[in-house]
């Protein structure tokens, strides 16, 4: 049974922002999960955009890129230790409107709202991860459980980062739930005061040791078709975590979670 279910969006977020506590957790000798919730296939109907177009030319995956990407994200959670579900849940760019029409065109709408439709994708996801829960015969319901779920604050606005919330917090009604800030968005403290609204959030560091962040970067690294779309190479993605884990930390290496107060 793990002791800790991280829920990520796509095939690198929980690693991007977690991959340093999730090395030094595994390391302790606990089991941690990590879910991801958009990692289906391109399926025959997909939406095929110019933005899609331009996505896939960067990749260089072919025409089915997540079944590559599912394999470095193997490879990445190999790295820490971790066990891997993949869920088959399409990325926002491949999802169509009740008119056939692509939902997320462009980039600046995959940061934008959830479209209304996708109220029913948010109850199907929930409906898996309770479906997951009853697969590993894991306990979340329990107030004593031990298991904790780690959901995506949403620094960035990416539709699927809010989505996965939304669906995790229905799921483990809101309980033993803590937020990560989603990197490398959350390199802008503007995004995350955005993710953190008016909320009452109580922040705590999980500081790194130089283990954990060498294998947190290790880890990043797997993610060879994905680093051009943040860093300009692995040199300059090695030195900007360093970077950020020491601004959140003070110096010291830390990655930075959030839990919500209760009222």
């Amino acid at each position: 049974m793990p002791s800790a279910i991280y829920l990520s969006p796509h095939l690198d977020d929980a690693v991007l922002s977690c991959g340093g506590q999730i090395a030094q957790v595994v390391r302790a000798g606990n089991r941690v999960r990590v879910v991801t919730v958009f990692a289906g296939d391109v399926s025959a109907d997909a939406a095929d955009s110019a933005f899609v177009r331009e996505l896939h030319a960067r990749w260089g995956l072919g025409e089915n890129p997540p079944a590559l990407r599912r394999a470095e994200d193997v490879a990445a959670l190999r790295t820490l230790g971790t066990d891997v579900t993949h869920l088959a849940f399409p990325d926002c760019v491949y999802r169509l409107g009740l008119m056939g029409a692509p939902l997320y065109p462009t980039r600046d709408a995959i940061f934008g709202g959830v479209a209304p439709v996708e109220m029913k994708l948010i109850e199907r996801i929930t409906v898996s991860l309770a479906n997951l829960q009853l697969e590993l015969q894991t306990e979340i319901s329990n107030p004593q459980s031990p298991i904790t779920i780690y959901l995506p604050l949403t620094a960035g606005h990416h539709v699927d980062h809010q989505i996965v919330r939304a669906a995790g917090e229905r799921w483990a009604r809101r309980r033993r739930i803590v937020y990560y800030e989603d990197y490398p968005y959350a390199e802008s403290p503007d995004e995350v005061r955005a993710a953190l609204g008016a909320g009452t959030f109580q922040a705590k560091l999980v500081e790194l040791d130089e283990a954990a962040l060498a294998a947190k970067v290790a880890a990043i690294a797997c993610y060879r078709s994905q680093l051009s779309t943040f860093f300009a190479d692995e040199a300059e993605m090695t030195v900007r975590v360093r970077a950020y884990t020491e601004a959140i930390g003070s110096s010291q290496p830390a990655e930075r979670l959030w839990r919500q107060e209760e009222a």
